[in-house]
């Protein structure tokens, strides 16, 4: 049976998906790691808290900037709403 390709909106959710699963993961492994490091009095589970750390910061700043790249790329037009000025601005000429 052959795969079927995904849309181009299913492809976007997926990719969502994603992203969100790492971004939890990663708020999830920083207070936990700390905890371990607390509790245990491990230095090599505190560094490793602090290399997670680093890679939260890098992620986040990865999303945002990703973000502001969507934001710059054309979209359609959006239809605005004419007003009464915008009528006074036609004008019909005869043939």
């Amino acid at each position: 049976m052959p795969r079927q390709r995904p849309s181009g909106g299913s492809v976007r959710h997926q990719v969502l998906a994603r992203r969100r699963i790492a971004l939890i993961g990663l708020i999830v492994a920083v207070p936990l790691t700390l905890a371990i490091a607390l509790f245990t009095g491990s230095v090599p589970m505190l560094i490793l808290n602090l290399v997670i750390d680093v890679i939260l910061a890098g992620y986040i700043a990865m999303l945002l900037q990703i973000k502001q790249g969507q934001g710059s790329t054309p979209r359609r037009p959006v239809a605005r709403r004419r007003s009464v000025e915008d009528d006074e601005e036609i004008s019909v000429v005869p043939r």
